[in-house]
């Protein structure tokens, strides 16, 4: 029975807007108190304030029409979900005020109500805090309560500042606030939203959202461990916006790997906070409280920082954690290559790619540089400094944008913070090659950054740079050596007095010890990340220092016979650059034979050789011609990760690229990739050449693509002549906005954008098909009204959208709407008679499906995972459905017990278990069945009963799943996407059994 006579739409809006309510008074409290896992609408003080907002509607309220009594109630809640501690604080004060003011989209009855509601909620709330049940006395909270607070604030002071390259020359000033610094970078995630882009990239934080085990990718210099710092310090400080807003009662522990590569093992819980060097005393059992509780973040940083020898004591390290403590949230940064792409799947992690930044990305960066630097100008000469930073920072973001070798340059946050330093202390003449690139740095760092500051001899010592680089060189070496990307002192200080035997003029200066501490504050290039330990401030210059190393020993064997590791690679491909040219062809000839006889290896040691060839600024052509030859045997590529692989050789690739005839649809898209990702003119000539190609897959390449090459250039090039009829045009920024109106024949968009509907959006007469997509300030759909051809609408990630009012006007026959705002009615959808296809993806007023007022011609119906807690009831209104996702247990386990939709043609499973294969045998009609990160129980020998069944996808589902029985089905294809565990797939052939990425 429900809590009152205005239906089930007001009471869930009645219980959210309580659930905000409570959660800002642990917010208002003083102490860890405020970090308490997020109110429910379950729970019984939610549950009591619930009923007493109900029961005291004035009459003037009981009045109002249903959407504006909902409009006040919803605007309630969204006002004190807004508040932060200190604004809690005040409100629930003793003389708080006034209530915040309503949005101007209220009726003047509606903004009565609200004043009136906001009133009460903010009395029953003090009330509630007063005395409710499990709120402390005063003075009373426990001892593990208090620490958490004085922990979380130590880890917000530890990680709230980073070191930005070329910002930390000044000795007053080493570091910069997090928040200036950071900017959101993107993964290749889409899958994980179900966005309409199976392969679309988004922001990194959207992408965390979705998932609570995540494997983060990424190459050396690709931002992993600036995205750990900054995980842990907004869950610190509670600071999580709207997207991650569930992050923010999580307490952060960063456990960086390459800390525990002794022989003593890894920590267990109760000894994290003593192994990072966190100098405070937890209570007893505290870490494995919040661990047991789901409310610890753990934070493992650098798996390719671990030996590869020590990696499966780390594996199983972490498979005993998941095991004791299932709730806890972990985030696991690495390297691409240094564990295999399925690894941990089983447990239900994910695994996510940071991607190589785009040019709006790199735009971002430099501005943010420069930004910071400009803040650093202080003193009787700011003013003159500010007016050339701002010369430097234009002149940079023209250079990238037009020169060849530094857009292919700047691709990571590292690269693009070296460009700027460089191109600062270079006064705006940046060098053409990676390997000029990193020795400009090192002569910056070792000796300008001094010399020019009349800085010298400040520890006693004084160095030149070859002296400098000798003694890193040999310690980067020997770490690469050892695996290791840490030294302790000692071990660095007994190094230096080695060689110290053989630099006698150092050697008279002072002790090993003084020289160390010489290298450790005034190079540029060590830290300290605790006391008695050292590492290079970056993997990369270790990579670049070492193979210089390995180079002058003539340790050619040593490099082949490494370079199949992950650790290895960069440090080869360096080595290549600082070869001379007989020493390079010997070292690339021994890579090609050693991948003849390593058929694992093989592809994977060809394209380093490949790669290779960037560095190599003198090469012998003959074996420049073998590597070529190699190469090309590896064409076409046939996935995302392929291409990725490819694009590292460079322009090299670009020769060897297969014209667009023959290719199937994955090669092709691929193809588009690989070129997209090395970049330049040439590569824009071998994307144009799949212009008119109207294959999906082909056109979401198109796409994706653009926002790679200079707008202009690649609408004259490529989009006036693609037609986009079966993918989106992706829009992102508002250059490409102005750009859509030379491209009228693009009828089909997917627009990602801050702010109202667009003028060049609604301007527009002639749309198809439009999905408004992570806009975080739409509110109102109106100006979309009376487009005559839009076929399908989709909105994707707009919190902030009051009503979908705007389906009555439109003659759509397809509609989507995910992660809006969870109490919005999908009562409009009464007015669209022709509705066919049908996509919810969060939790609407109605919490029945057959609640929803869709047309009796529904033939597709779609329910994400923001729809989980709908239930199917009610389903039967729509016989014709041939189409249906499910979503988590809950709606499976109606699917199979109540046998609604029987003549079913495709089914999609996610998130549920256990599945079992013969629960479904009543929809053995069934053409297509997908099952996406589901538990399996049994076997699937049940689905040789589906006569029909041609396809079966198997996306990231846990455990092993034995494909056998399923071999005699020869009309059968089986799609795996990366992450399931398979046995069995000997017996199909390879047209049966397609893998994915």
């Amino acid at each position: 029975m429900g809590m009152t006579d205005f239906g089930a739409g007001f009471d869930a809006a009645a219980l959210r807007t309580a659930g905000a309510v409570a959660l800002a008074l642990a917010r208002s409290r003083p102490g860890a108190a405020r970090r308490l896992r997020p109110a429910k609408p379950g729970d019984p003080a939610v549950r009591r304030l619930a009923h007493e907002l109900a029961a005291r509607l004035t009459g003037a309220a009981r009045e109002l029409a249903e959407p504006d009594r909902l409009a006040a109630v919803a605007a309630v809640g969204e006002a004190f979900a807004a508040l932060g501690p200190r604004e809690a604080r005040a409100l629930f004060a003793a003389d708080p005020g006034p209530a915040p003011a309503p949005e101007a989209s209220l009726s003047p009855a509606a903004r009565a109500a609200y004043r009136e509601l906001f009133a009460l909620c903010r009395a029953a709330g003090g009330s509630e805090g007063a005395g409710s049940e499990g709120t402390p006395a005063p003075g009373a909270a426990d001892a593990a309560a208090r620490f958490e607070e004085e922990y979380t604030r130590y880890v917000a002071r530890a990680q709230a500042r980073i070191q930005l390259f070329g910002l930390t020359f000044s000795q007053a000033r080493q570091d910069w606030p997090l928040d200036l610094a950071y900017i959101s970078l993107a993964v290749s995630g889409g899958q994980l939203l179900e966005d309409p882009g199976l392969q679309a990239p988004v922001k990194a934080e959207v992408a965390l959202n979705a998932v609570e085990r995540i494997l983060l990718r990424g190459p050396a210099g690709s931002g992993k461990s600036t995205l750990v710092q900054w995980l842990a310090l907004n869950a610190a400080r509670s600071s999580f916006g709207p997207r991650l807003r569930d992050w923010n009662t999580l307490v952060p522990f960063v456990l960086p790997l390459r800390s525990f590569n002794s022989p003593a093992g890894l920590p267990l819980p109760e000894d994290w906070l003593t192994a990072t060097g966190v100098p405070l005393t937890a209570p007893e059992g505290w870490v494995a409280q919040l661990l047991s509780a789901g409310r610890a973040l753990v934070l493992l940083d650098g798996v390719d920082e671990v030996p590869p020898r020590l990696r499966s004591r780390t594996e199983s390290w972490l498979r005993e954690l998941l095991t004791a403590y299932p709730a806890a949230r972990f985030v696991v940064t690495t390297r691409p290559s240094a564990v295999p792409e399925d690894w941990l799947t089983a447990q239900g992690f994910s695994s996510l790619a940071l991607l190589p930044m785009e040019r709006d990305d790199v735009g971002a960066f430099i501005t943010h540089w420069h930004d910071s630097a400009r803040a650093e100008a202080d003193g009787e000469g700011a003013g003159r400094e500010r007016e050339l930073l701002d010369r430097y920072e234009k002149a940079l973001l023209q250079a990238v944008g037009t020169r060849r070798d530094l857009g292919r340059l700047a691709t990571n946050p590292l690269m693009c913070a070296l460009l700027c330093a460089l191109n600062r202390d270079r006064r705006m003449h940046l060098p053409r090659a990676r390997k000029e690139l990193y020795d400009a740095a090192l002569d910056m760092l070792l000796i300008r950054r001094d010399s020019e500051r009349d800085i010298s001899g400040v520890e006693g010592v004084y160095l030149s740079r070859d002296e400098q680089t000798l003694l890193l060189q040999r310690l980067a070496y020997w770490l690469i050596r050892n695996g290791q990307v840490e030294a302790s002192a000692e071990e660095a200080i007994r190094m230096i007095a080695e060689s110290l035997d053989a630099m006698p003029q150092v050697k008279a200066q002072g002790s090993a010890q003084t020289v160390f501490r010489h290298l450790l504050i005034r190079s540029g290039l060590l830290r300290e990340p605790v006391p008695g330990s050292v590492l290079f401030v970056h993997r990369t210059f270790q990579d670049y220092l070492g193979a210089k190393a390995a180079v002058e020993a003539r340790d050619f064997g040593v490099l082949v016979r490494n370079a199949h590791e992950d650790t290895w690679d960069n440090v080869v491909r360096m080595a290549v650059g600082h070869a001379r040219p007989d020493e390079r062809a010997y070292l690339l000839r021994q890579l090609l034979k050693r991948a003849d006889q390593s058929e694992g290896d093989r592809s994977r040691l060809v394209l380093l050789a490949a790669a290779c060839l960037e560095h190599a600024p003198e090469l012998d052509p003959e074996v420049w011609r073998e590597v070529e030859a190699r190469t090309a045997r590896l064409l076409p590529p046939r996935s995302p990760s392929q291409a990725g692989e490819l694009a590292k050789a460079g322009e090299l690739v670009l020769e060897l690229l297969p014209e667009p005839a023959g290719l199937t649809e994955d090669e092709a898209a691929a193809t588009i990739r690989t070129a997209a990702l090395v970049g330049g003119d040439r590569a824009l000539q071998v994307v144009a050449g799949f212009r008119a190609d109207e294959r999906y897959g082909v056109e979401r390449e198109l796409s994706d693509a653009w926002g790679r090459f200079p707008l202009d250039a690649y609408v004259d090039s490529v989009l006036a002549d693609a037609p986009m009829r079966t993918a989106h045009l992706h829009v992102r920024t508002a250059e490409q906005l102005r750009a859509l109106d030379r491209l009228p024949h693009i009828r089909r968009l997917h627009v990602t954008w801050d702010g109202p509907v667009p003028r060049e959006i609604s301007g527009r007469r002639d749309l198809e098909s439009l999905t408004m997509h992570r806009n975080a300030l739409l509110s109102d759909l109106s100006p979309l009204a009376g487009q005559p051809s839009l076929r399908h609408l989709g909105v994707l990630d707009c919190p902030k959208v009051t009503g979908i009012e705007v389906v009555g006007e439109l003659e759509t026959d397809s509609l989507a709407f995910g992660y809006l705002r969870d109490d919005l009615s999908l009562a409009p959808l009464a007015g669209v008679p022709g509705l066919r296809s049908l996509v919810i993806g969060f939790e609407p007023q109605e919490r029945r499906i057959g609640d929803v007022p869709a047309g009796p011609g529904l033939t597709s119906l779609h329910l994400w995972q923001g729809a989980r807690r709908m239930t199917l009831d009610g389903i039967e209104r729509w016989p014709g459905v041939e189409t249906l996702t499910v979503a988590g247990s809950g709606q499976y386990r109606q699917l199979v017990r109540s046998l609604p939709l029987t003549g079913l043609d495709s089914l999609r499973i996610r998130h549920a278990a256990p599945v079992s294969a013969a629960a479904l045998l009543p929809y053995e009609r069934l053409t297509r069945l997908v099952l996406i990160r589901c538990a399996l129980e049994g076997t699937l020998e049940a689905l040789r009963e589906f006569r029909a069944l041609r396809r079966l996808v198997l996306n990231e589902c846990l455990g092993t799943v034995d494909l056998s029985p399923l071999a005699p089905l020869e009309e059968l294809v089986i799609e795996l996407y990366r992450g399931t565990h398979v046995s069995g797939a000997g017996l199909f052939p390879p047209e049966r059994l397609v893998r994915r990425d």
